[in-house]
């Protein structure tokens, strides 16, 4: 019953021109995927990310509002070294960002800020022994800022967001080396239709 009352609600909403915007998002990360350590002749090393992209959808509110959510994919790895061994493993994470937006002002050139949820889900080829944890999913927060240029057909936002997450998704137990890093910061750049 309640979905039937949302979707009566949401209706007049998603009929209104300009009311529903779908697209592509994608950018580099800023910061690294893991936190890692060296110790006792075992040493760990993030592999950088290059990029991080996925689709975005929009449902513009009245007032300036608007409430977004993106699925980004990025591509994780890491290598630990000890004596002649070398492992390196490759996995990827999704993020869903649930995201309120506001738009500041009036015309074509439009700054923005907005803050929700973020949902994480990692993939667990990135385990190479049985003492380390994989959450496969991790909750958290998600702030951004940016401006929005809207062209003929097209608009272009380019934004900086910060994530934190609230819990681990990856992490080794026995040693303590590497771990998820709870604090991403990605450059992005949306283009919506």
């Amino acid at each position: 019953m309640i979905r039937y009352l949302a979707a009566a609600l949401a209706a007049p909403l998603l009929l209104q021109a300009d009311a529903l915007s779908v697209g592509v998002r994608g950018g580099v990360p800023l910061s690294d995927a893991f936190t890692t350590e060296t110790r006792n002749a075992i040493s760990t090393r993030s592999i950088p990310n290059r990029y991080t992209f996925g689709p975005t959808f929009e449902v513009r509110l009245p007032g300036s509002l608007g409430v977004s959510f993106d699925m980004l994919y990025r591509r994780l790895s890491y290598e630990q070294t000890g004596g002649i061994a070398v492992v390196k493993r490759n996995g990827g994470q999704w993020d869903f960002p649930l995201m309120l937006r506001y738009r500041f002002g009036r015309g074509n050139l439009r700054p923005f800020a907005g803050g929700g949820l973020n949902f994480t889900r990692i993939s667990s080829e990135l385990v190479t022994n049985p003492t380390q944890f994989v959450r496969k999913t991790s909750n958290g927060l998600a702030f951004g800022a940016g401006v929005e240029l809207k062209v003929p057909l097209i608009r272009i936002s380019p934004e900086l967001r910060y994530t934190h997450r609230g819990n681990d998704s990856f992490r080794d137990a026995l040693t303590g080396l590497i771990k998820t890093n709870a604090n991403q910061i990605d450059f992005l750049v949306g283009i919506t239709f």
